[in-house]
């Protein structure tokens, strides 16, 4: 993306990227402070909990949190979008209610998979937490189509800020056990609830409209497919590392993808403008502006996350010590391959995002049915063989399947350069060869190689000292630097 294309994009999702660094910096001490304080086993039990409402949740979502934003942003008058708005808390509600149902009757099935990994009485929360996030996500969606990224970050930061400081209540006040640790999640969730419903801009009503279900679910179910299986390819290992090993090998797993699911946060605000901007864009006949959202888009992004594979290549083992202790250095390896597959994976997601944004919904549940079956399969085989490490050399392998996939329906509509992320990807495994072959142990020569790595970056143009410019122009932090050092002589942000 230029400096001179799309500023408010650029500021929104810096806007609210800055609510979601604070957020992810406070998840991740959340992470740290539990996996100190609490056992493998406990730490393990309490991700399945959420890994089993993240389930019900990606299987009840009816493709909302896309086809709202969507529909909110194009709706002429506030009238359509208070229609829009009652119409989807209804649908909500009821798909909530028919999960909730499905959680009920296969309780003993899940204690049949998971066993000890899944504890009894923590099931009797799944409820709570299930339909709290599920409205929480709602909303966000909601607030996404009216452009109130602000208001977004801060529905956002009030979770983390909740969940953090009730956090330390529990572990140096109230020595409170798991069950407590999900009471907080829930609690944090209700308060970011209230504040995203209070702050949408229109009035509130419950009234069901039969014309608008129809839009919102010709649009949302290939949507929900999708939903389904990429809860398949994001969190079906830790399923089944839960039925095949047990808590232990959850929380080394989940130590190991910490960072990456964190980086991947940082993400989200950026999408959160993405979306509709390249929706308006798309829809208002500018083309060639679309495609240069999404190639620029591409470009920055995978090199950003190839940025952050090769820290981790030289720089995982001390990563993980430092936050995690010692008794996770089994983490570590598989730190590095979730690093690489979080790289891939965003590629897609761009892409996958722009085939949604021009209207192709449907083309998502067929592209990611090659990623649902490669994740089956892939788990099912390597992690009895590999352990957790089998599980995240699937997930690199499935979204290495789907890219090619996306781009080719999405050149049906835009021009995508593909060169746009394959060459920081090809830099990345170049260099990575280049560092595993001379071994580097100094610290300083560990620094140096990533030089070298930011260095090949420029030198074939992934990165340019223009984005630079504009990064900075776009936070406003320019007016703390010399001029000089930007090359800005004269000229205007």
């Amino acid at each position: 993306m230029t400096g001179s294309q799309n500023p408010r994009m650029v500021t929104s999702t810096i806007s609210l990227g800055a609510f979601s660094i604070i957020s992810m910096v406070l998840g991740l001490a959340n992470t740290v402070i539990v996996t100190r304080y609490f056992s493998q086993d406990v730490f393990g039990a309490y991700t399945l909990v959420l890994v089993v409402v993240t389930f019900l949740f990606q299987i009840s979502t009816f493709g909302l949190e896309l086809s709202i934003s969507r529909f909110i942003a194009g709706a002429d008058t506030e009238e359509k979008k208070i229609r829009f708005i009652s119409t989807a808390v209804i649908l909500r509600m009821g798909m909530v209610f028919l999960a909730l149902l499905l959680a009920w009757f296969g309780q003993p099935l899940l204690k049949k998979l998971f066993g000890d990994s899944l504890v009894p009485e923590l099931f009797a929360y799944v409820p709570l937490l299930f339909l709290l996030e599920s409205l929480r996500s709602l909303l966000r969606a909601i607030l996404q189509g009216f452009l109130l990224f602000f208001k977004m970050g801060v529905a956002d930061l009030l979770a983390s800020l909740v969940n953090f400081f009730l956090l330390l209540v529990l572990v140096f006040v109230v020595k409170g056990n798991i069950s407590t640790l999900i009471l907080i999640k829930a609690l944090s969730s209700l308060v970011s609830c209230i504040y995203a419903y209070i702050s949408i801009p229109i009035k509130k009503r419950i009234a069901f409209q039969w014309d608008i279900f129809k839009e919102l679910a010709v649009f949302g179910f290939p949507l929900q497919l999708n939903n389904i299986m990429s809860f398949v390819f994001m969190r079906i290992d830790t399923l089944i590392i839960a039925a095949m090993m047990g808590p232990a090998e959850i929380a080394v797993y989940e130590v190991a993808r910490r960072i990456p699911d964190t980086l991947r946060q940082l993400f989200d605000p950026f999408r959160s403008v993405y979306f509709p901007f390249l929706s308006k864009k798309y829809l208002q006949g500018e083309l060639d502006t679309a495609a240069t959202l999404v190639n620029e888009s591409n470009r920055i992004v995978t090199f950003f996350t190839t940025l952050g594979c090769a820290i981790s290549f030289l720089f995982g083992k001390e990563i993980i010590l430092l936050l995690f202790s010692d008794k996770y250095l089994d983490s570590v390896f598989v730190f590095k391959l979730l690093m690489f597959s979080l790289c891939v994976s965003l590629i897609g997601n761009i892409l996958g995002t722009a085939l949604v944004a021009v209207g192709e919904s449907s083309k998502i549940p067929m592209i990611n049915m090659v990623q649902f079956i490669a994740s089956i399969v892939g788990n099912l085989v390597l992690i009895p063989q590999l352990k957790v490490i089998g599980a995240a050399i699937t997930s690199v392998v499935g979204p290495i399947l789907t890219n090619p996939l996306n781009a080719f329906y999405l050149r049906k509509h835009l021009i995508v350069r593909i060169s746009a992320y394959q060459k920081p990807v090809l830099i990345l495994i170049v260099w990575t060869g280049l560092a595993y072959l001379l071994n580097p142990q100094n610290f300083l020569l560990r620094v140096g190689f990533v030089g070298i790595f930011l260095a090949a970056c420029f030198l074939f143009s992934v990165i340019s000292i223009k984005d630079i410019r504009m990064l900075i122009q776009s936070t406003g932090i320019e007016s703390w630097l010399p001029r000089r050092w930007l090359g800005l002589r004269g000229s205007k942000p």
